[in-house]
């Protein structure tokens, strides 16, 4: 962490060159794509996780929907009090 004197001494020094200051926008916005493209990456691999293991559920439901569905169950008998 920087100390407020330290920072605004190097603001003031951006604020002072012009191409400095789009130089330091430039790799400002290059670093923040390649931050982007990683987390787009991560969350393209998270969907796709949840995806494979929500087809298989799906399908596990479905099949224990049309062997063991509401027709299917059997009434329990009251006990007797």
């Amino acid at each position: 962490k920087m100390k407020l004197d330290s920072y605004e001494w190097a603001m003031m020094k951006l604020i002072e060159d012009r191409d400095y200051i789009y130089k330091s926008l430039t790799k400002d916005l290059y670093y923040l794509g390649v931050v982007l493209e990683r987390k787009y990456r991560l969350l393209r691999r998270t969907y796709t996780v949840f995806i494979i293991g929500m087809t298989p559920s799906v399908i596990a439901f479905g099949v224990a929907l049309k062997f063991y569905g509401p027709e299917r169950v059997l009434e329990v008998p009251e006990l007797p009090s």
